[in-house]
């Protein structure tokens, strides 16, 4: 399916109702792939209690979901800060997980454009995504299409399915990408 045959979208907030089918998305990633390195899936309870500590805090998490249908949850995504320290308050880490039925759709380019939107509107100064799998060309191109770029690479540092696996870091200067849109 080409973006132009992708059902139109709606980027909207995570509610509570809607952390089954997060939950759902996130386990596949888990099991089946190195996005992330976490290697069992988070409980329902466990997702709950992310989904609070960012939405809680009022930083972004959102669902991207068909326009036809904002009950069908496509792919979640949210922003929260880099570290829990005074000194990192301007700096947030991104991350996106689209459902595999959805994926080279628009979905993870509509959540990060949105995620970019609410972190510019939050006052942030970096976002920062950690990739994991140096071949996660996906991701990679997809942060780099919104303005980030490659600062590093972590090797070694994950392992899972039997391989070692790096971390490539993305960084955007909201500033900067702030002022590519005009």
């Amino acid at each position: 399916m080409s973006a132009s045959d992708a059902p139109a979208l709606i980027v909207r907030p995570c509610f509570q109702q809607d952390l089954e089918l997060v939950q759902i998305i996130y386990a596949h990633h888990v099991l089946s792939g190195t996005g992330t390195f976490e290697i069992e899936p988070p409980t329902l309870e466990q997702m709950t209690d992310r989904w609070s500590a960012v939405a809680g805090r009022g930083w972004p998490y959102v669902v991207a979901c068909p326009a036809s249908d904002p009950t069908r949850v496509l792919g979640f995504a949210y922003a929260s800060q880099y570290r829990d320290r005074a000194a990192y308050a301007q700096t947030f880490e991104v991350s996106i997980y689209v459902a595999p039925t959805s994926l080279q759709q628009g979905v993870g380019s509509a959540m990060l454009t949105d995620l970019l939107f609410a972190l510019h509107d939050l006052g942030v100064r970096e976002a920062l995504a950690f990739i994991g799998d140096s071949y996660n060309a996906a991701s990679v191109a997809l942060h780099k299409k919104h303005g980030f770029k490659h600062v590093g690479t972590l090797r070694n540092v994950g392992e899972k399915f039997g391989r070692r696996l790096d971390v490539v870091i993305m960084q955007c200067s909201m500033k900067a990408a702030a002022n590519t849109e005009d």
